[in-house]
């Protein structure tokens, strides 16, 4: 059964979307702004990428996803001023640099983050990241999360994500990205947190199944290792229901329990002394949740075991 997207917002036709990032994410959502009549417009950082999205219709960081041709690849960064809004899917550990080159061509237009993570060198939400940057973004600013492999959106199966922000920019981002099922929240912190701390929990759910855990011990974990992020949390001043959206368990549920994630499949890497290749986000993320936990003076036992003893 599928699940009926209802849109009940008046969206302008021909939304001008600017997808920052033209990894499978980015490549993803692209698809999903030119489905829904808008123009998207995918930056790259790499000529090859831009190349083939252009002439080929493909992406090898998609594979097997063929491309609209009313999709359009640049590596001129310059080009996202002329858009509607931003869609910024861009790694963690290139994010801040990537922010830095786009400021000056930022004009008022809604910044989604489509990113979960920190900053690394600063340990910084994104958001924080972006509004430091950029003078003036912060009431511009969204946060877009939830359960979702790319290769699924693309193809146009059914998935929603956690829309964090105010009202214009919750509009503007159902607007450039009709056909997914998007909930409200203001809570942007709380949203990015939940983002945060699902990648450190998949990193211990991959690990727990590559030792062999029971299924009993892998629920024992993963239900206690989510209330230590909850409890983590409480000094951000997050609401505690954003913890039940599809930011939250929707997100956990995915990434914890599919073979596909990076972080579920780094951790169960580091249970078979396998190589890890990749960015893995929970491993950063990990490392400052318990840095800040300290900070804090919270105990967090299930997560501080796991890291003390695999990762740090």
């Amino acid at each position: 059964m599928k699940l009926k997207i209802i849109n009940k917002h008046t969206c302008d036709a021909g939304m001008k979307v600017g997808i920052i990032g033209a990894g499978a994410w980015g490549t993803a959502l692209a698809i999903v702004a030119a489905r829904a009549g808008n123009k998207a417009v995918l930056w790259s950082s790499e000529e090859k990428t831009a190349r083939e999205i252009n002439k080929k219709h493909k992406n090898d960081y998609l594979p097997g996803i063929v491309i609209s041709h009313e999709i359009t690849a640049t590596t001129n960064i310059s080009d996202m001023r002329g858009m509607d809004i931003w869609l910024i899917t861009t790694p963690t550990e290139f994010f801040k640099d990537v922010i830095k080159k786009s400021r000056s061509f930022w004009k008022k237009q809604p910044i989604i983050i489509c990113a979960k993570g920190i900053e690394p060198g600063s340990g910084k939400l994104l958001s924080d990241v972006v509004a430091d940057i950029i003078p003036g973004a912060d009431k511009f600013i969204g946060v877009l999360s939830g359960p979702q492999y790319a290769g699924e959106v693309a193809d146009g199966e059914p998935t929603g994500s956690t829309i964090a922000g105010d009202a214009k920019v919750r509009e503007a981002s159902r607007c450039a990205l009709r056909g997914l099922y998007l909930e409200d929240s203001n809570d942007m912190t709380g949203v990015q947190l939940c983002g945060i701390g699902k990648n450190a929990v998949a990193l211990l759910l991959g690990y727990l199944d590559g030792q062999g855990a029971g299924e009993n011990e892998r629920a024992l974990k993963l239900t206690l290792a989510w209330q230590e992020i909850m409890s983590f949390s409480r000094p951000f001043r997050v609401k505690p229901e954003t913890f039940g959206m599809l930011c939250g368990i929707g997100d956990l549920f995915l990434t914890a329990s599919s073979k596909t994630s990076r972080n579920y499949s780094a951790g169960f890497a580091m249970a078979k002394k396998r190589r890890i290749s990749g960015t893995v986000e929970g491993i950063a993320a990990l490392k400052w949740i318990i840095k800040t936990a300290r900070t804090h003076k919270l105990g967090l036992p299930i997560l501080s075991e796991f890291a003390e003893n695999v990762v740090l």
